[in-house]
């Protein structure tokens, strides 16, 4: 039994995910949501870039690593019970989806203590974003090498 296990998403498909970085040895799982895949046509390819990115990240850590398909906060639910776990950890993310997830989670498992990590920031970049290739020309040097960020836009 470990107590942990690790939630990653789409958002999180790195050996850095804060959630992950804190706990390598704990089993993770991923979710493809199919009631989301149901609902909403997602090409082929980016399935596949999802898969792949899972590959890549459990053949980079030492604890066990799952992909699921259904209900995510169902599925969640069963891994977190099926490893006896008290705690899910999982890196914040944006989608209005997260929340719901959270707390159908949270309702579904009140045992389980879910610990939200906060993601890593890739820029401090604050400006207007309109096109990617402006946007780059202003981070790129503060993304890849660590430089201070641009100025102006703070």
């Amino acid at each position: 039994m470990t107590g942990r296990v690790v939630w990653m998403h789409g958002d999180g498909l790195s050996v850095t995910d804060p959630a992950l970085h804190a706990h390598p040895d704990a089993p993770a799982v991923f979710v493809f949501d199919r009631p989301f895949l149901r609902g909403t046509p997602v090409a082929f390819p980016r399935l596949a870039f999802m898969y792949q990115g899972v590959r890549d990240v459990a053949a980079h850590r030492p604890g066990l690593t799952e992909v699921r398909v259904g209900g995510v906060a169902e599925e969640l639910a069963a891994f977190a019970a099926r490893h006896a776990a008290t705690e899910l950890h999982v890196t914040r993310n944006f989608t209005p989806d997260f929340a719901r997830i959270v707390d159908d989670l949270r309702a579904a498992c009140p045992e389980v203590r879910v610990v939200i990590h906060e993601p890593e920031r890739l820029t401090g970049y604050a400006g207007p974003l309109r096109r990617f290739f402006g946007f780059w020309k202003k981070v790129e040097r503060e993304v890849l090498h660590g430089d201070a960020p641009a100025r102006g836009h703070r």
